[in-house]
């Protein structure tokens, strides 16, 4: 075992560089499923669904709102988002319960989805434990990867004018590590499933509680 490991050390040292200390190159298994509501659909149907950042805020369209198009798939769907205003236009597309707190959703669901929101809220830490205190069997969480190529390359530093390709609300981005990191130092969810979905645009987490 001493052996393999320090085979495996070695390897990552040739792989990411000499200088480069194994303590800080992290391994994880992550599969690609390009279409997220393929990927979501099977924690979905028929079951009761709380949908944190439903309006898609700034920018609605409906035919592009992922809460259009889950609500045929779920048996029993809720959206949450403080955007008061975005959420009386989408009641008008979905009928149906909706909260602009997260402390004001039901105590239990199925399943949490937690869909391109957490790069938006100003403090990481109490947005997931504020998720963590609703009860559900499945937690789905994702982020922005900083690690594509259309965020990675989609800017021009033009001397002294950096030219960013981001959107205008977003706070940070994510690696799979980070993204997994986050959720399970600051609620008691252990992510048992990473995904990089949408072009690999988007790193997905799915989460189950400890215990």
């Amino acid at each position: 075992m001493k052996v393999f490991i320090e085979n495996l050390k070695s390897a990552k040292r040739k792989f990411f560089g000499l200088k480069k200390d194994p303590f800080f190159i992290q391994e994880l298994s992550v599969k690609r499923t390009n279409d997220r509501l393929k990927l979501f659909t099977p924690f979905l149907k028929g079951k009761k669904v709380l949908h944190v950042g439903c309006t898609d805020y700034p920018i609605f369209k409906p035919e592009r709102n992922l809460h259009i198009k889950i609500e045929s798939i779920c048996k029993e769907l809720h959206g949450m988002d403080i955007d008061q205003a975005g959420l009386d236009i989408l009641e008008k597309h979905v009928p149906g319960k909706y909260f602009n707190s997260l402390d004001k959703a039901d105590s239990i669901y199925d399943t949490i989805l937690v869909p391109e929101t957490i790069e938006h809220v100003e403090n990481i830490q109490i947005f997931l434990s504020e998720i963590n205190k609703i009860k559900a069997n499945t937690y789905i969480i994702t982020g922005p990867n900083c690690f594509h190529s259309d965020f990675k390359n989609g800017f021009k530093d033009k001397g002294e004018i950096f030219i960013e390709n981001v959107h205008p609300d977003h706070n940070c981005w994510f690696s799979p590590y980070t993204l997994k990191n986050c959720i399970e130092k600051y609620t008691n969810l252990s992510v048992v499933e990473l995904h990089l979905s949408e072009r690999d645009k988007m790193i997905v987490c799915i989460c189950v509680p400890n215990g």
